[in-house]
């Protein structure tokens, strides 16, 4: 091989570990959209069935809950390191197979995304910077108040 070809093969590696670096470093986290300090608005529905009463879920109106890579934090509970799991189905289809009850006046898109945090709850963004949790077969739509300060793998305040 020639000096010439040896110095493009060099430069053509260089720019291939540079831009898959590159890439890597600035990849999104596929559940930033969730994280994020939240409060609870209202109450929106209810599974068929529900283990909260209605005193217990009145309590639950204004309480925070917190959404980060390290934890999910709500009603008393922390799960760490939590294992977001995403994904999509019909509304409609999903409500009536999963919790036994129909959607109505709940603002979903369709499809609608599921986020499961074995062990902790389950998420659905509804809009930006709203998302519904559902609570111990209790729906509760949450608004974000506030965005998580630092950089995944720092503590959060």
């Amino acid at each position: 091989m020639t000096l010439a070809i040896k110095g493009i093969l060099r430069r053509l590696a260089l720019f291939a570990v540079l831009t898959w670096t590159y890439v890597g470093a600035n990849a999104q986290d596929p559940n930033a959209d969730i994280y994020g300090r939240w409060k609870i608005k209202n109450q929106i529905g209810m599974g068929a069935v529900a283990s909260l009463s209605e005193r217990q879920a009145r309590q639950l109106i204004g309480k925070r809950l917190l959404i980060s890579p390290e934890k999910f934090e709500f009603n008393g509970r922390t799960c760490s390191y939590p294992n977001y799991q995403r994904s999509k189905d019909d509304p409609v289809v999903y409500f009536d197979r999963e919790w036994h009850t129909g959607i109505e006046g709940i603002p979903f898109p369709n499809p609608v995304t599921i986020i499961e945090t074995p062990g902790c709850d389950y998420l659905y963004p509804l809009r930006k910077d709203h998302l519904m949790i559902a609570e111990q077969g209790i729906f509760f739509e949450a608004v974000r108040v506030g965005k998580l300060l630092g950089k995944p793998g720092q503590a959060h305040r």
